[in-house]
C-alpha cells in the first residue's frame, strides 16, 4: 500500500515538473499579440500615395456672416465630415484673384481625414470666374453678334488654343463648344456648378489624382481662366521698403503671382479680420450649416493659405506687419504725412490659432514684412515651396524660404519640392506617362503636398505622435528619391 502511494507521488511530481518545463519554455503570447496589434494600428505612410480619407465629405457653400464694424458680408464655404464627431478646424485663405469655391481641393482632402475646413471669400476674390458662362463670353467677345466667336474675337492669350477648342473645325467657337469649355472648371466633375457634388455613379474631378485622357489643358489648369484678365505681377522685393510698389504685368500663367497688386499690408490685415470673424461666429455658422452641430473643435484651430493666403496665415500666426500711415496733404497739396517709416510694426495674431501652413509663403520686404517680422511666429508652422515656385523677379524659392529661415526654433518645418511650381500647391493634376499601353503616374508632387500637410495637421491639431515621428523622419525624401524633403528646427 505504501509503495503504491510513493509511486503515485513520484508520478505526480514527474508530471508537474514536465508541465513546469513546458510552461517555462513557452513564449509569452500576450506580448507578441500586443506587438502585432501596435504594428497594425500604425501603418507606414507612403508619401507617393495620398488617398482620400474614409469619411464622407459634405460641402455647404452659402454661409454668410455680417461684420458691422467693416460694413461687410463675408461668404464662407464649409467642408466637413458627414459622420458625427468632434473635429479640429482649419481656416483656408485663398490666393488673391482666386475665390473660395475654386480652392477646395485640399480642404476636401483634409475633411475626408477628419477636419472641418472653413474657406472665406476675401474681398480680392475673382468674382467673375463664378459667373463665367457661354452666354457671358458671347456677350463680351462676340463683336459681330453672330452667336459664335472667331479666332480674332478671342483675347490674344486664348488664340493659341483656338484649334483645340474648335472641335468641329469650322473656324468658329459655337455656344456648345463654349459650354464645353466653361464646364471644365469649377468644383466637382465636368459640367457641374460650383459646390455641386458628383451624382451617384458620376466620375469625380480629375484633380483627385485621375486623368481622363490626353488633355492638353490638364497641364494648364482651367482654360476658362484665359478669358479673364491676368492678375498683375507683384514687384520684386525692395530692400528696406515696407512693401513693393507698382504693378508689373505677369509673364504667362507660370508668372502669375499674389494677385492684382503687390502684397498690401492693409489688405492682409483685412483678410485676417475675415478669419477672426469666422472664429467669432461659430454659432451663426452652425445655424446656417446644421450639419456642423457638435463637430467644431475650436480648441484646435489651424490656418492654411496659398500665395496671398499664405501671407494671411503668417500674419494671423504672429508675423508683425507694418501698415503704412494714411497720406495727409496741406492746403497747397504738399504731403504732410509721417510716411511709412513712421508706422510701427504691429501684431494681428490670434491666440485661438494653434498652427499655420503657408503654401508658397511671403518673404521679407513686401506687404509690411521684414526679416524681424517672422521672429514673433512662436506657434508650429510649415512652409512649402519648390524650385519652379517663382511669382516674380526675385520672388523665388529662396525668398519664400525666409519665413522659415527667420522664424524661431520650435515646431517649424519647411518643405522643398524639386520641380514644384506655384500652381502645384493649388491642386494641379498629376502628369502621366505611358508604358505598355497603360498609364503610369510620373509626377507625385501633389501627393507629397497632400501627405505632408495632412501629417502636419495630425501632429499639431490632433496630437498624433506617429505623425510627429513621420515629420521628423526621412520618409518623404526616400519615397521621392530626393526630390522632396523636409527641413525642420
Amino acid at each position: 500500500m505504501i509503495w503504491t502511494r510513493i509511486a503515485a507521488v513520484a508520478l505526480a511530481a514527474l508530471m508537474f515538473g514536465s508541465m513546469a518545463t513546458v510552461a517555462q519554455d513557452a513564449p509569452a503570447p500576450e506580448k507578441k499579440t500586443e506587438a502585432k496589434k501596435d504594428e497594425a494600428e500604425t501603418p507606414a505612410v507612403d508619401p507617393n500615395k495620398a488617398p482620400e480619407g474614409a469619411l464622407k465629405v459634405v460641402t455647404v457653400s452659402d454661409i454668410k456672416l455680417k461684420d458691422e464694424s467693416r460694413d461687410k458680408e463675408l461668404q464662407v464655404v464649409a467642408v466637413f465630415p458627414e459622420e458625427a464627431g468632434k473635429y479640429p478646424v482649419i481656416l483656408f485663405s485663398h490666393s488673391a484673384g482666386s475665390s473660395n469655391d475654386r480652392s477646395l481641393t485640399l480642404p476636401e482632402y483634409w475633411a475626408s481625414h477628419g477636419f472641418v475646413v472653413l474657406v472665406p471669400n476675401h474681398a480680392d476674390a475673382r468674382q467673375s470666374r463664378q459667373r463665367m458662362t457661354a452666354d457671358s463670353m458671347l456677350e463680351q467677345y462676340d463683336k459681330d453678334k453672330d452667336g459664335k466667336l472667331s479666332k480674332e474675337e478671342l483675347p490674344e492669350r486664348m488664340q493659341g488654343f483656338f484649334d483645340m477648342l474648335d472641335t468641329d473645325g469650322d473656324g468658329f467657337l459655337s455656344k456648345d463648344e463654349l459650354n464645353a469649355l466653361t464646364n471644365r472648371g469649377g468644383r466637382g466633375g465636368r459640367g457641374q456648378q460650383p459646390g455641386q457634388q458628383p451624382k451617384d455613379g458620376e466620375k469625380k474631378d480629375d484633380d483627385k489624382g485621375k486623368d481622363d485622357g490626353d488633355d492638353e489643358f490638364d497641364k494648364l489648369g482651367d482654360p476658362a481662366d484665359f478669358f479673364l484678365d491676368d492678375p498683375a505681377q507683384p514687384e520684386p522685393p525692395q530692400p528696406g521698403r515696407g512693401q513693393g510698389r507698382g504693378q508689373g504685368r505677369g509673364q504667362g500663367r507660370g508668372g502669375r503671382g499674389f494677385g492684382p497688386a503687390p502684397l498690401d499690408a492693409k489688405i492682409g490685415v483685412d483678410r485676417v479680420a475675415d478669419l477672426k470673424l469666422i472664429l467669432d461666429n461659430a454659432k451663426e455658422i452652425i445655424k446656417q450649416a446644421p450639419g456642423l452641430k457638435d463637430k467644431l473643435d475650436l480648441d484646435h484651430v489651424g490656418v492654411a493659405g496659398h500665395n496671398a493666403g499664405a501671407y494671411t496665415a503668417e500674419l494671423i500666426g504672429g508675423a508683425q506687419v507694418t501698415v503704412p500711415t494714411e497720406e495727409k496733404a496741406d492746403d497747397e497739396g504738399e504731403d504732410k504725412s509721417d510716411g511709412e517709416e513712421a508706422a510701427k510694426p504691429q501684431s494681428v495674431a490670434d491666440a485661438r490659432v494653434k498652427a499655420i501652413l503657408a503654401l508658397s509663403p511671403a518673404g521679407a520686404d513686401q506687404g509690411g514684412l521684414n526679416k524681424e517680422s517672422f521672429k514673433t511666429i512662436k506657434l508650429p508652422m510649415m512652409t512649402m515651396t519648390g524650385s519652379e515656385d517663382s511669382t516674380g523677379e526675385g520672388q523665388d524659392a529662396k525668398w519664400k524660404h525666409q519665413a522659415y529661415e527667420y522664424a524661431p526654433e520650435g515646431g517649424k518645418y519647411h518643405v522643398f519640392i524639386e520641380g514644384a511650381s506655384n500652381w502645384s500647391f493649388g491642386g494641379g493634376r498629376p502628369r502621366f506617362g505611358r508604358r505598355g499601353g497603360e498609364e503610369e503616374q510620373t509626377d507625385y508632387t501633389f501627393e507629397w503636398i497632400k501627405t505632408t500637410s495632412l501629417e502636419f495637421w495630425n501632429a499639431t491639431l490632433k496630437g498624433d505622435e506617429n505623425a510627429q515621428k513621420w515629420l521628423q523622419g526621412d520618409s518623404l525624401k526616400e519615397a521621392s528619391e530626393g526630390k522632396a524633403a523636409i527641413e525642420r528646427k
